[in-house]
């Protein structure tokens, strides 16, 4: 039995005629019916809306959404061999619009055919406006693939005009499955090379695949490729092997928004348990730090503002540090402060305020500048009191014409300590203005 399939073989290889003669395993181990298809049993089991979608007949426009390696390009290969069709085939990373426009064109002409567009959230806006006409009346079907939120990467009448079927992250038990299957396959898989490969040893390999299984099956193939025939692949060597795999982290897409998004709120959530998980994360994914760093000098006084504003001051030394230190020696201050903010005590006060502000020049005519205030004032009568002549610095003058209460203090943390000296100012102010004697 050869050990390798040519791509011709394969259920999914290309249209055109290929030289390549050794598929990687991913391509070889692909299932070719939806029952052999491991994982995702919220979209296969008997009674999901994806199967009853299937059995009136599949028609309309799908979107399938989820993380590498979940299965969405083998999905929609299965799709459409399940309704009797086949797959025109175009990389959006790879496509302009001449390209689409031909594909579109070929599919309109074959009325067995469904257009399917991988990573379709690299299309521009001008692109996927292309492919609307077409998916509203019916010309063509489009299978879509994306590691991207469809929400915020595809336009809004695209979107109307699909069904969007999200994909999870495979769990290491299904990973598991399809490893040991690879090992024993002798037509498709690995079992040719009689490698002995140890339970644990195969459960890390699918642990560290982080829910990827494309990424385990490359793995678990150099590995057993770069053992002698017949041999064991011991835990030393995978673990030396896997040093060099970092966490599945994609630092410009999904995860990078996700996984800031975790690490920010498990710091306003006052959790540094979780807060150092995410960050050590990202760090170990190849996150930029100067970009975690900036993201904490904006929740210091977003979040922790007055409460301890010591919070501001720590958090900017840590972006300097992170500018000037680099990795992997500026994590200890990313650290340092990820802790130091998460167990701060936490006010929005200060936002609060800004955002207050911001609703009232929204919905309120502008203001002008007192004439006191102003820079040449237009009227002589009209004279700035300098605060510091003044009890408490108060003079009693209006600094705007229509005053409000924009900022209301909470008696958190340090803040507390304004709370007796803000009440006696804003009282003083009050008092001057309400009383008949004249302020100098």
């Amino acid at each position: 039995m050869p050990l390798f399939k040519s791509a011709e073989d394969t259920l999914f290889s290309n249209e055109t005629e290929t030289s390549v003669k050794q598929v990687p395993l991913p391509e070889r181990m692909r299932p070719q019916t939806l029952e052999a298809m491991v994982g995702q049993a919220h979209l296969l089991s008997e009674k999901s809306a994806f199967q009853n979608w299937l059995k009136n007949g599949g028609s309309g426009n799908v979107l399938l959404y989820g993380p590498p390696g979940c299965g969405k390009t083998t999905l929609a290969h299965l799709i459409a061999k399940h309704l009797g069709k086949h797959l025109i085939a175009l990389n959006a990373v790879l496509s302009n619009l001449n390209d689409l426009r031909n594909k579109i064109q070929q599919t309109v002409h074959d009325k067995n055919a469904i257009l399917f567009i991988d990573e379709i959230h690299r299309f521009n806006r001008s692109q996927q406006d292309v492919l609307l006409p077409f998916c509203e009346n019916g010309r063509l079907q489009l299978i879509g693939a994306t590691t991207h939120n469809p929400a915020f990467y595809l336009i809004p009448p695209l979107l109307s005009r699909s069904y969007v079927f999200e994909l999870h992250r495979l769990p290491p038990k299904n990973i598991l499955q399809i490893l040991t299957t690879a090992l024993q396959d002798e037509k498709n898989g690995l079992g040719a090379l009689k490698i002995t490969v140890p339970d644990d040893v195969l459960a890390e390999i699918a642990r560290i695949a982080d829910g990827d299984l494309r990424r385990a099956l490359n793995l678990l193939e150099f590995l057993c490729l770069s053992t002698p025939i017949g041999g064991t692949l011991d835990a030393e060597r995978v673990g030396a092997e896997l040093e060099h795999w970092h966490a599945n982290y994609n630092a410009r897409e999904t995860d990078h928004y996700d996984m800031i998004s975790a690490f920010i709120k498990s710091v306003r959530g006052c959790d540094p348990d979780a807060a150092i998980y995410w960050l050590a994360r990202m760090l170990k994914g190849g996150e930029d730090p100067l970009f975690i760093a900036r993201r904490l000098v904006i929740l210091a006084s977003e979040d922790v503002g007055l409460a301890d504003s010591r919070g501001l001051t720590l958090a900017v030394s840590a972006y300097t540090a992170c500018e000037k230190i680099g990795m992997p020696e500026c994590a200890i201050n990313l650290s340092h402060v990820t802790v130091f903010l998460a167990l701060a005590p936490k006010s929005n006060s200060t936002n609060e305020a800004l955002n207050a502000a911001y609703k009232l020049i929204a919905h309120e005519v502008p203001q002008p500048v007192p004439n006191a205030l102003q820079q040449t004032p237009l009227h002589r009568d009209d004279k700035y009191l300098y605060s510091h002549l003044y009890e408490a610095n108060i003079s009693g003058q209006a600094y705007w014409n229509e005053a409000e209460q924009l900022y209301h203090l909470k008696p958190i943390g340090a803040e507390k300590n304004f709370e007796a000296l803000y009440r006696y100012r804003r009282q003083l102010r009050e008092g001057i203005r309400g009383s008949s004697k004249k302020v100098r």
